[in-house]
């Protein structure tokens, strides 16, 4: 641009359009001319930007600004650090789709973020559209989205894990069907073991003889309207002082878990703190004494997964991968004893080396009895059935593989299989059953063992777990000896 150009441009009014038209669309493409009478040398590059703002550019868009021009000290020498920098210039060959190149971009625009450079990883997210936990995986976008990466996505897709809701629709479907049922009406419809369970179980919602007597002094102003005489345990032998005193023991303790689940719902905690705080409490506090002589105790199994695929309901896009539960009581035997020196033998002998549906090193020998899953007060039912649903159907094909390789698998009925479900302060006991005509899991809803906020609620889990844990040591723990070791429960010492 001449000074004759501008004194025009000063004459009269000219549109920008015009003004614009008249110079050459790329900096490269200028004549470098005199302005005013004082030249100035027009560079390729264009003038410095600040090392922040490149920085940042560099972030967005890789190699899309070119470092600045080596400047000059006073001397009139360039700078040692200038001299040694190598200039970034951009890419010309063709793209992978075999596109030319775009024309080089303003350095001075706004820079814009560009989609082939996105960062999203492979992620798990909950699709709303079915209000529940479908593992849809992002994908990784590839620059200019090349073929590859679209058969990828393409196959990502199809392997997407169902969500609960289709899940169970599709389990009811599946080779072995695994259905949600009400508890029959007709007593003769449901395993007999599973009808005493069920009536031990409901006869603690009447709240008699929960609470020992030698507790009512203290435990009066607490529980204002659920201080009645039947609450209280009458014994016709007297308590004795350790007694009494091991009973003040478990009041504090059911204070404590009081505490601590109100604390955890008001605020808004996390599963793990439910299971830290609340639940290991209770198990442990159901347990601990007369039922783990009897080699009966609990674990924290919240990582342990199902170790073979084969184990799972035959559902296409059905994952194992989130399928686990929270707890199990199990069957653990007394170190250095005669049934644990048994179970280590059968397990040295299987090719998985676990006698459990998990290879979780802390149950891989200790025969899992009752699994137990946990939700949060505003977590999803159906998550937590699907859950148990796939767990217990690898439970079952997990004995199923353990007797036929004993060779009986028709000499010998599977049994019930409890299940813990734990929805906020509530819990809730399904009981599975497996059937041969025709090959099902029935799954049995629901019977309610308590709740964590009150205290007479807190009892009643006590008592039920307690019960519980007599139906692993009195029926599946001789079940188990018998039909997987093939052995008599006597002869290790387990009364039958």
């Amino acid at each position: 641009m001449t000074g004759s150009d501008i004194r025009s441009e000063r004459s009269g009014p000219r549109s920008i359009e015009t003004w614009l038209s008249e110079h050459p669309e790329y900096p490269e493409h200028y004549e470098h001319t005199a302005c005013l009478g004082k030249r100035r040398k027009r560079t390729k590059v264009t003038r410095a930007i600040g090392s922040s703002k490149r920085r940042a550019l560099g972030i967005i868009q890789p190699n899309a600004m070119a470092p600045p021009s080596p400047t000059k000290n006073k001397t009139g020498t360039k700078g040692k650090q200038a001299s040694q920098r190598t200039p970034i210039t951009p890419k010309t060959s063709r793209t992978r789709s075999g596109k030319q190149p775009e024309p080089p971009e303003d350095p001075e625009a706004t820079p814009r973020a560009i989609s082939h450079h996105s960062i999203l990883t492979n992620t798990l997210r909950f699709d709303p559209r079915d209000q529940a936990g479908a593992e849809v995986e992002a994908g990784n976008l590839e620059d200019d989205h090349s073929e590859e990466s679209k058969q990828e996505s393409s196959t990502r897709s199809s392997q997407r894990s169902l969500s609960p809701r289709k899940a169970r629709a599709y389990m009811q479907d599946a080779e072995v069907s695994v259905t949600i049922a009400k508890i029959p009406s007709n007593i003769y419809s449901f395993p007999s073991a599973a009808q005493t369970l069920r009536n031990d179980l409901e006869a603690l919602q009447e709240r008699k003889g929960l609470l020992e007597l030698s507790i009512r002094d203290v435990a009066r102003d607490r529980l204002g309207n659920d201080d009645k005489d039947a609450l209280y345990m009458i014994r016709e032998n007297p308590i004795t002082p350790e007694e009494t005193s091991n009973h003040l023991q478990t009041w504090k303790n059911v204070l404590g878990i009081e505490g601590a689940a109100e604390e955890c719902e008001v605020e808004d905690c996390a599963e793990a703190s439910w299971n830290s705080e609340v639940h290991c409490k209770i198990l442990r506090e159901a347990l601990q004494g007369h039922w783990r002589s009897r080699n009966v105790w609990y674990r924290d199994i919240t990582t342990a997964k199902i170790f073979d695929k084969g184990l799972l309901p035959k559902v296409a896009g059905l994952s194992s991968k989130n399928k686990l539960v929270d707890f199990a009581i199990i069957v653990r035997p007394p170190e250095m004893s005669a049934l644990e020196a048994a179970i280590k033998r059968e397990c040295a002998l299987l090719p998985q080396k676990t006698i459990n549906q998990t290879d979780a090193s802390y149950v891989r020998n200790k025969p899992i009895a009752i699994s137990m899953e946990v939700k949060r007060p505003a977590g999803d039912e159906d998550v937590a059935l699907v859950e148990l649903q796939t767990w217990v159907t690898a439970h079952y094909n997990m004995l199923k593989v353990l007797l036929d390789s004993k060779d009986g698998l028709g000499a010998f009925d599977l049994p019930i299989l409890p299940l813990i479900q734990v929805q906020g302060h509530v819990w809730n006991l399904w009981i599975a059953e497996y059937k041969d005509t025709p090959k099902q899991i029935i799954i049995h809803r629901r019977i309610l063992l308590g709740s964590t906020d009150r205290i007479v609620g807190i009892y009643q889990i006590i008592a039920s777990v307690q019960r519980l844990a007599q139906w692993v040591a009195e029926e599946y723990q001789p079940w188990w000896i018998k039909a997987v070791l093939g052995v008599d429960p006597k002869t290790l010492g387990v009364g039958s």
